[in-house]
């Protein structure tokens, strides 16, 4: 797992090295939360997800264009896989571990202080559930919460502000949607279940950066 998430960002940052003008690296925090895609039977249905919990990340930049920009983003997310039926709710330990690679679109020039931009890329998501097995308990057992790592496809949408507070200080707020299939290997399910949907994770982040 560590092998290929270090071979994703060397593939990634190797032809942005190639052309850098002035980068950034930086840091941030913030808080994410789920619409969890719904799991059904004939008989009954739940949500399945990840908790709402605290993120932290950082992040790797380069604007070699007036107006185009691009960066790498790491994200640890607190909380782990949960599953809420009949007015109840079972959950396991975990986290999520993503990269992304976003292109951002700046709307003013480079030498303005406040920078507005959108954002959009991708990259991969590794969701972890551990402890114990739990079975969402209903009138009939149909989905198996499962201690296990798993890597998914994301893709990542949003918008931010930069405001360069000095010549190498800028802060930075941003906000990003991140949507992924649900690890099916963590909400073990029966045969007759359907799911409906991606997970979409909603992430608002303030941080701040070093320019050089």
């Amino acid at each position: 797992m560590r092998f290929s998430l270090c071979a994703f960002l060397f593939v990634i940052a190797t032809p942005i090295a190639c052309l850098a003008q002035d980068w950034e690296v930086g840091g941030a925090g913030g808080y994410g939360w789920y619409a969890n895609p719904s799991i059904s039977t004939p008989l009954g249905s739940a949500q399945a997800g990840f908790t709402n919990r605290g993120v932290i990340g950082a992040v790797f930049g380069e604007s070699p264009y007036e107006h185009w920009g691009g960066e790498i983003r790491y994200l640890l997310q607190f909380g782990g896989p949960e599953l809420r039926l009949d007015g109840g709710r079972t959950n396991l330990p975990g986290h999520t571990n993503l990269v992304v690679y976003d292109f951002l679109v700046h709307m003013t020039r480079k030498e303005d202080k406040l920078r507005p931009f959108l954002a959009g890329g991708a990259g991969i998501k590794v969701f972890t559930g551990d402890g114990s097995y739990l079975i969402g308990q209903s009138s009939q057992n149909f989905v198996t919460l499962v201690p296990h790592t798993q890597v998914e496809p994301v893709i990542s949408a949003g918008a931010g502000l930069k405001y360069r507070a000095t010549r190498h200080v800028q802060l930075r707020v941003d906000f990003r949607t991140y949507f992924s299939p649900l690890p099916d290997d963590i909400f073990r399910r029966s045969r007759n279940t359907v799911l409906s949907g991606w997970a979409y994770n909603f992430v608002p982040m303030a941080g701040i950066s070093y320019m050089f």
